[in-house]
């Protein structure tokens, strides 16, 4: 399925699971307001195919989310460092 973002969760014992998933909300506001509840929360959750899927945030490394270009901007939370290049 191509849809509009990729999330990949990285766990801590190496795996990783990823997902593709069309926008959740249409407007800044309700996506702000989404993306605070999924951080206050002790789980990722997913529907995806189906099932409903719990990721215990203890056991995750890393979350990234890839946003096609040309979509509306994340809401990211205050203090996020915007427009940086990965180095290796």
């Amino acid at each position: 399925m191509n849809q509009d973002r990729v999330m990949t969760i990285h766990f801590m014992d190496g795996s990783k699971v990823s997902f593709d998933f069309p926008e959740q909300k249409t407007n800044e506001a309700a996506r702000a307001i989404m993306l605070e509840e999924i951080l206050k929360s002790p789980y990722v959750m997913l529907e995806a195919e189906g099932l409903f899927l719990m990721y215990p945030v203890v056991n995750i490394k890393s979350i990234q989310v890839m946003i096609q270009p040309g979509q509306a901007k994340a809401p990211f939370p205050k203090g996020t460092i915007r427009g940086a290049s990965v180095v290796d």
